[in-house]
């Protein structure tokens, strides 16, 4: 084992994804309906995305306020917004029409089995730690991969959702009463897995395909297998 006793995971977008991702279809509907952009315009939208999911108050907030159709028709006029389009009225109502047909596959990444089954021989604690509502372990044992993990936690079992502090001291406790500077989070949202990491003191690994926050942190990978390429873990 390397610098770290335990590693957590996130569970949406780093283990398991949509396919195609909410965000990929977004840019394909507003194509569809006129709405013509820039890369740089999609790079605002994919990080308005990751923004938009990490602010758990918000995100109630708008739950309350909206029906569920009223609710993706705010987001997607949030989205917009974020990469100034400045679209006439009906656009995001346009988008969200292209959405009743969007049926995508719940896909687990390829590379997990090796990445967890790796890691959990040479002796690290794993920790399946996420933002959802309910219980963890009902998913990961159907998802195939719950064997792998020490423990899960969810951010309604914390009563504490990332970024807050809470949910990731209390997997510290979880793995066995670690220190932050023993462990090693990985996640695919950086406003909320990595700014929350780092905030407890924990070392952090964002998954960024796509070099969107390239500018914001230094420690990326490209692929949830590229983990096992981390100079801390030899």
């Amino acid at each position: 084992m390397g610098k770290y006793t335990a590693i957590f995971f996130d569970l949406d977008g780093t283990l398991r994804a949509n396919q195609p991702e909410g965000f990929q279809a977004f840019i394909e509907y507003a194509s569809r309906v006129g709405v013509a952009l820039t890369p740089a315009q999609i790079a605002a939208c994919e990080r308005a995305v990751h923004r938009y999911w990490s602010d758990g108050a918000q995100v109630v907030d708008h739950l309350s306020r909206y029906d569920e159709r009223g609710f993706w028709i705010n987001y997607n006029q949030l989205l917009l917004h974020a990469m100034d389009v400045h679209a006439a009225d009906g656009i995001a109502e346009r988008i969200q029409d292209q959405f009743d047909h969007y049926e995508p596959q719940d896909v687990v990444f390829a590379d997990v089995p090796l990445v967890l089954s790796t890691l959990k021989q040479a002796g690290y604690v794993l920790g399946l730690v996420s933002n959802r509502d309910r219980e963890l372990d009902t998913p990961a044992e159907r998802y195939g991969f719950r064997h792998y993990f020490d423990f899960t936690l969810s951010g309604g079992q914390a009563q504490s959702f990332k970024p807050d502090a809470g949910i990731f001291r209390l997997a510290l406790q979880m793995a066995g009463d670690l220190q932050a500077q023993q462990t090693l989070y990985v996640g695919d949202n950086y406003y909320a897995d990595i700014v929350g990491a780092l905030n407890v003191g924990m070392d952090a690994v964002l998954i960024d395909p796509r070099d969107i926050f390239r500018d914001d942190y230094d420690k990326r990978i490209k692929s949830l297998r590229d983990v096992l390429t981390i100079q801390e873990l030899a």
